[in-house]
């Protein structure tokens, strides 16, 4: 075979989706900040009913919605487009799963990359936060967008760890709460447990309102302060949950965080670490590897880790068992049992 033909042979496919992916993300952004799947989902289905539930143009939302068909966030048949599962499912506003907060906070962490080239080559990740209210700002509204993906998985964890059933009248440590997605979940499976929140006072300000509004209160006892420092009781918890903190750490500060969590669990108890996990090769899935790429961008020892480093640190730390399991994508959870 000639070198022409074999050319043709291979086609740019890859390279040019990769190239095109940004305007796929973008135009997922403006769908929501126009409300496209909420409209729809209203029963405004055709091309003339969101014209003018908009104020548009036929050709302009045209061309949109076809590109959302294309995307696989809309069908479309007979002049009637429709949601498909993964749009009615997270798309919709109001829904209990609606990942728009999400994908609109997104934005203003896309402006970094364009300096990854310049970090790639030395190494140093962006300055971060001058200002410490900045930095509250970006964190506070970081876990309200990522509370609905993170309840969910924990509600699907919860089912497989058979809390509520099995698992019952528990203490539960959720050290760097956020918006205490995860223990909620095991809140509301199981109205005996107990829960012990751990964040900076501005976050706690965030969880307490998610605990409220799920009316989880008395359930939960909150203690301010950096989860590296805050005391905590020995031998004291059933359970413990680093839920989307251990990428932030590095290898050094998760290890120190998986020892802190076995010393304070009781026998037979579990660390519960919620994370994107690399497979061992660090060949796939894509989106852990991308998202290692944000920690080498945003932090100074972040990373994604592997199932098999995750099970050699929780082993030296003195678990006995540890196992994984795959939740909600792309979560895994990493259980590991004293």
């Amino acid at each position: 075979m000639s070198g022409k033909e074999k050319s043709v042979e291979i086609q740019p496919e890859l390279i040019q989706n990769i190239r095109w992916s940004y305007s796929r993300g973008q135009t997922m952004v403006t769908a929501v900040q126009l409300d496209i799947f909420t409209i729809i989902n209203d029963g405004q289905t055709t091309l003339e009913k969101v014209a003018r539930a908009l104020g548009s143009t036929h050709r302009a939302i045209r061309i949109f919605l076809d590109a959302l068909v294309g995307m696989g966030l809309l069908g479309k048949a007979r002049g009637n487009y429709k949601l498909t599962p993964e749009s009615k499912e997270f798309l919709v506003k109001g829904e209990p799963n609606y990942m728009g907060p999400f994908i609109l906070g997104m934005q203003g962490s896309e402006k970094a990359w364009e300096s990854l080239t310049e970090i790639v080559k030395t190494g140093k990740p962006i300055p971060q936060f001058e200002d410490p209210q900045e930095r509250t700002n970006f964190f506070k509204d970081l876990v309200k967008g990522i509370f609905p993906v993170s309840f969910s998985s924990g509600v699907i964890l919860g089912k497989k760890l058979g809390v509520g059933k099995t698992l019952k009248n528990m203490k539960v440590l959720d050290l760097g709460c956020g918006s205490a997605p995860w223990s909620l979940a095991f809140s509301l499976a199981d109205t005996s447990t107990q829960v012990v929140a751990v964040d900076f006072p501005e976050i706690l300000d965030v969880a307490q309102s998610y605990v409220k509004k799920m009316h989880a209160t008395r359930q939960y006892e909150f203690r301010p302060g950096d989860y590296h420092e805050v005391h905590l009781e020995k031998n004291a918890y059933d359970a413990v949950i680093l839920g989307h903190i251990c990428h932030m750490e590095g290898e050094t500060g998760t290890r120190k965080l998986i020892k802190r969590s076995f010393d304070v669990l009781k026998p037979g108890g579990k660390l519960l670490v919620a994370e994107f996990i690399a497979n061992d090769l660090r060949s796939g899935p894509e989106l852990p590897l991308l998202f290692a790429l944000n920690m080498l961008l945003m932090t100074e020892h972040g990373d994604v880790f592997t199932t098999k480093d995750l099970k050699r640190w929780m082993s030296l730390a003195g678990f006995n068992k540890v196992s994984a399991q795959a939740v909600q994508y792309p979560v895994t959870v990493m259980v590991g049992t004293k």
